[in-house]
């Protein structure tokens, strides 16, 4: 059952990052800035680099769970735990050199796997963070546009009521 739930992973993984991917690359052809100011330019720019590092990352951590089932290790590493609870049944706590080596690899590859899946996230936190302050951003343009918009209005509308006395265009 696991390795058909981990083909299922390889496979989501990898169609999350291409169909993701190929959006990222025609974002990065797309902005060229002319309809949009400098900084959202930028923003858009490094937010396509920042996705795209990230299908890179997806990509990655589906080839490495790819490789260790088509290389067999999976089953190896079966082999060689139901060797270790044979050893230990039999009162044996040592491993072997074959084993200790086999217990090292295991542990540095799902290691490397999942450092790539922190740095992922860790990539998603600063994505996060780079919608939050572009929000912020926007947010605060349309308050400033607002409030430049309501001074002028309310301008115009004492102009107008302090209109000439005898302005008939005032009454």
């Amino acid at each position: 059952m696991a390795p058909v739930a981990a083909w299922f992973l390889v496979l989501l993984s990898l169609t999350v990052a291409i169909i993701f991917g190929r959006q990222q690359l025609r974002s990065l052809r797309g902005t060229t800035g002319a309809d949009q100011s400098p900084e959202d330019a930028t923003y858009h720019r490094r937010q396509a680099w920042r996705r795209l590092a990230g299908c890179a990352l997806l990509v990655s951590v589906a080839v490495m769970i790819s490789v260790w089932f088509l290389t067999g290790q999976s089953e190896r590493m079966d082999r060689i735990g139901d060797e270790i609870l044979a050893r230990h049944a039999a009162g044996e706590a040592q491993l072997t050199p074959e084993q200790e080596q086999a217990k090292q690899f295991f542990a540095y590859y799902w290691i490397a796997v999942l450092l790539q899946l922190l740095v992922l996230i860790i990539l998603v936190a600063f994505e996060l963070g780079a919608i939050r302050r572009y929000a912020a951003r926007h947010s605060r343009q349309i308050r400033d546009d607002r409030r430049t918009m309501l001074e002028r209005e309310l301008a115009a509308l004492r102009r107008e009521r302090r209109g000439t006395p005898g302005d008939p265009s005032a009454n």
